[in-house]
């Protein structure tokens, strides 16, 4: 029998509670057997559930009388479902309700219907006061205690506005290929085609006014656009790639930043990536496009398995990250991130700048970005680099938009603009010791 919307929407919720995969490949794995209709209703029935996290927590306890024995954690996946359904999306109460109960049986919790039907029924009938009610920090904010306390350390100006914004919709940014059209002329495409969109801020940027299928959008296909979030264009702006420069994108997929770049000047440009299925989708993206690129699936860090000691002119290092900054358009980062987390990534961080830095050469750039928020992984990270190596020059960084730190620009996420992204630009010197043997 086929599996309802309702009963893979819990079972990817369940799955997210033991923080044992992410949600866009849960999305993926549970949308093959679906039609269209389907597909939307379930992603956007589990990204609401994943924004409401806390808030559904919360409420979710106060209807237990007990708490949920560990194996039948699945129960509480349903039940999160089945308020945000009645609560959020409007849907009808008997259809929610109903079969909410039916997926508790098919999930082999036959004895759980009548727990089920009783606590989403209770949630109707004081759906107002419920959901008006945030009994905690957490619940308030939809953001674990851990990650609000940081981000009050690193912004204790704009914590609040960071915390909305992560909250609601994204807008959809395009990136059109300056090399196949100009911006203006492919407005006028939009236009003809009855989408709504305005200029960006970005060169090549374009914000529609509503969300549109790829597929909608005149000349996708033929390589005339991209997808991609406007902080992220920022990047390839402040690199500023040059004609006949050695370009490395060291940490490459999917490879928004690495067509920008080619789409920017015609440069050789080696795309590094340590998942070769990811790099994959950076190969799709340069042959839609008509760019082209030398790609090698590689761990950076391990410069003797795949660096020809040839040194490039430019380097973009996109580091992984918290991803904090992008939270609105991935709502379940802030469940599966943690702080033990954070300081894994700082030391992954450290290894990937100190092995991009040898393969610069004497004058050469080394641009350091991440889609983080947090002051630890952006500015405090460059600033232990720079202790680290003592052939470093700042560059400050001059029509980018966003707050100047301490050592680069810090982008937040903002619902007329873009994500949350960090910028810093470093020039490689003459080291002492090179100095000396000259």
């Amino acid at each position: 029998m086929k599996k309802s919307v309702r009963a893979h929407a819990a079972e990817i919720i369940h799955t997210l509670q033991n923080n044992q995969s992410n949600l866009d490949a849960l999305l993926k794995k549970h949308s093959k057997c679906l039609q269209e209709p389907e597909k939307r209703y379930l992603q956007s029935l589990c990204y609401g559930v994943c924004r409401e996290w806390f808030h559904l927590e919360a409420i979710e306890k106060g209807l237990l009388e007990k708490p949920l024995k560990a194996r039948d954690q699945i129960l509480s996946a349903i039940i999160r479902c089945g308020i945000y359904e009645l609560g959020w999306m409007g849907t009808k109460e008997h259809a929610v309700v109903n079969e909410s109960v039916d997926v508790a049986a098919a999930e082999g919790r036959p004895w759980a219907r009548g727990l089920i039907n009783a606590i989403l029924r209770h949630f109707l009938r004081n759906k107002s006061e419920l959901k008006m009610e945030r009994l905690n920090e957490e619940a308030l904010w939809n953001h674990p205690h851990w990650l609000i306390e940081n981000i009050k350390v690193s912004w204790p100006k704009y914590w609040e506005s960071i915390l909305v914004e992560n909250n609601v919709h994204p807008p959809m940014w395009l990136r059109v290929n300056r090399k196949k059209i100009q911006r203006d002329a492919y407005l006028e495409r939009l236009l003809n085609a009855n989408i709504k969109a305005t200029k960006g801020s970005a060169p090549d940027s374009i914000r529609l006014t509503e969300p549109s299928p790829v597929n909608c959008l005149p000349g996708f296909d033929d390589g005339l656009l991209s997808v991609q979030d406007e902080s992220s264009q920022w990047a390839s702006i402040a690199l500023n790639p040059l004609s006949k420069e050695r370009v490395l994108d060291a940490c490459a997929a999917p490879g928004g930043k690495t067509c920008h770049i080619l789409e920017m000047a015609n440069c050789d440009l080696t795309a590094l990536d340590i998942s070769e299925q990811r790099l994959a989708r950076v190969a799709e993206n340069c042959l839609r496009l008509g760019l082209r690129a030398t790609l090698k699936a590689a761990d950076i860090s391990q410069l003797s398995r795949w660096w020809d000691k040839a040194h490039y002119d430019a380097v973009l290092v996109d580091l992984p990250c918290s991803a904090t900054g992008v939270i609105r358009r991935h709502p379940d980062i802030r469940i599966m991130r943690s702080e033990q987390s954070l300081r894994s990534l700082a030391e992954i961080q450290s290894a990937i700048l100190d092995a991009s830095w040898k393969t610069v050469c004497v004058g050469g750039r080394m641009l350091v970005t991440t889609c983080s928020i947090l002051s630890q992984e952006n500015d405090k990270q460059i600033y232990k680099f720079t202790q680290r190596h003592s052939d470093v020059t700042i560059i400050k960084l001059s029509g980018i938009p966003g707050i100047v730190t301490n050592h680069g620009i810090q982008q937040l996420p903002n619902h007329e603009g873009g994500d949350g992204f960090y910028y810093a630009l470093l020039v490689k010197s003459q080291s002492p010791n090179e100095r000396v043997s000259a």
